[in-house]
């Protein structure tokens, strides 16, 4: 009996040795690359030391990258990255097989739907021209004058209406304040395809989470992803605000 339980535990330990091992194999050969993070559903409940992440290529306009053929729920999908000028990568393809040249993640797809994007030209109380492009920017019009939250890189983070007939008046959270007046809304609706790849979520130190939840909605948050061959990932490591978290 005494023996069968020694046995038990020698496997265990190797098991666990094993997957240490692999693991620190793939970090070390793997390819790096930084990913930049897209802020999460603030419904989303924070779980304990686990930080949930979303990412730029999470949702993949197929009428851009071309929509693979026949790709349903939970298929295997190989996205191609080429790297910004701040030095993250974002997808240039999508298909049912690994490319043969070039930088790719291997993803699941989740839900493909049709969406919305909008380009909204601004202009602010100086008179210079803005033209963003918002996640969302249903509900507004032309001649309202809005609140726009930019994070660093010019993005909209958020936006709100002002209310002239309220004392309310709309402030940001996070990001650098733009006060515009809308001149031009185009929307355009496109299909949308989610994809999951396996780093959704990372664990942190205690105490870190809030903080690092905050930089991610505000895009300034950054995953440095180690790829195998294949295209699987495996987080290797935060950035925020430039600078590495230990």
């Amino acid at each position: 009996m005494r023996t069968k339980f020694l046995i038990i535990v020698l496997l265990q330990v190797l098991l666990l040795t094993g997957m240490i091992g692999y693991r620190q194999h793939w970090v070390s050969t793997g390819e790096r690359i930084l990913l930049r993070t897209a802020p999460v559903d603030p419904r989303d409940i924070f779980r304990g030391d686990y930080v949930n992440l979303s990412y730029d290529i999470s949702s993949l306009d197929l009428d851009s990258l071309g929509a693979p053929a026949g790709i349903k729920t939970n298929d295997r999908i190989f996205v191609s990255l080429t790297p910004d000028a701040d030095g993250t990568y974002r997808a240039v393809s999508a298909g049912a097989m690994p490319p043969t040249l070039g930088k790719f993640i291997q993803g699941r797809a989740r839900h493909e739907m049709q969406a919305q994007k909008w380009e909204v030209a601004a202009r602010d109380d100086a008179g210079a021209l803005f033209r963003l492009r918002p996640r969302w920017f249903g509900g507004f019009a032309t001649g309202e004058r809005i609140l726009f939250c930019l994070d660093k890189r010019g993005n909209v983070l958020s936006q709100s209406k002002e209310m002239p007939a309220s004392s309310y008046k709309p402030q940001c959270s996070s990001g650098n304040p733009l006060w515009a007046t809308v001149e031009d809304i185009k929307e355009t609706r496109f299909k949308q395809l989610s994809v999951e790849y396996g780093i959704e979520s990372y664990f942190v130190e205690e105490g870190k989470g809030r903080a690092i939840e905050t930089a991610r909605n505000a895009r300034d948050l950054m995953v440095e992803v180690s790829l195998r061959k294949d295209g699987k990932g495996i987080i290797t490591g935060l950035v925020m605000d430039g600078k590495a978290l230990k």
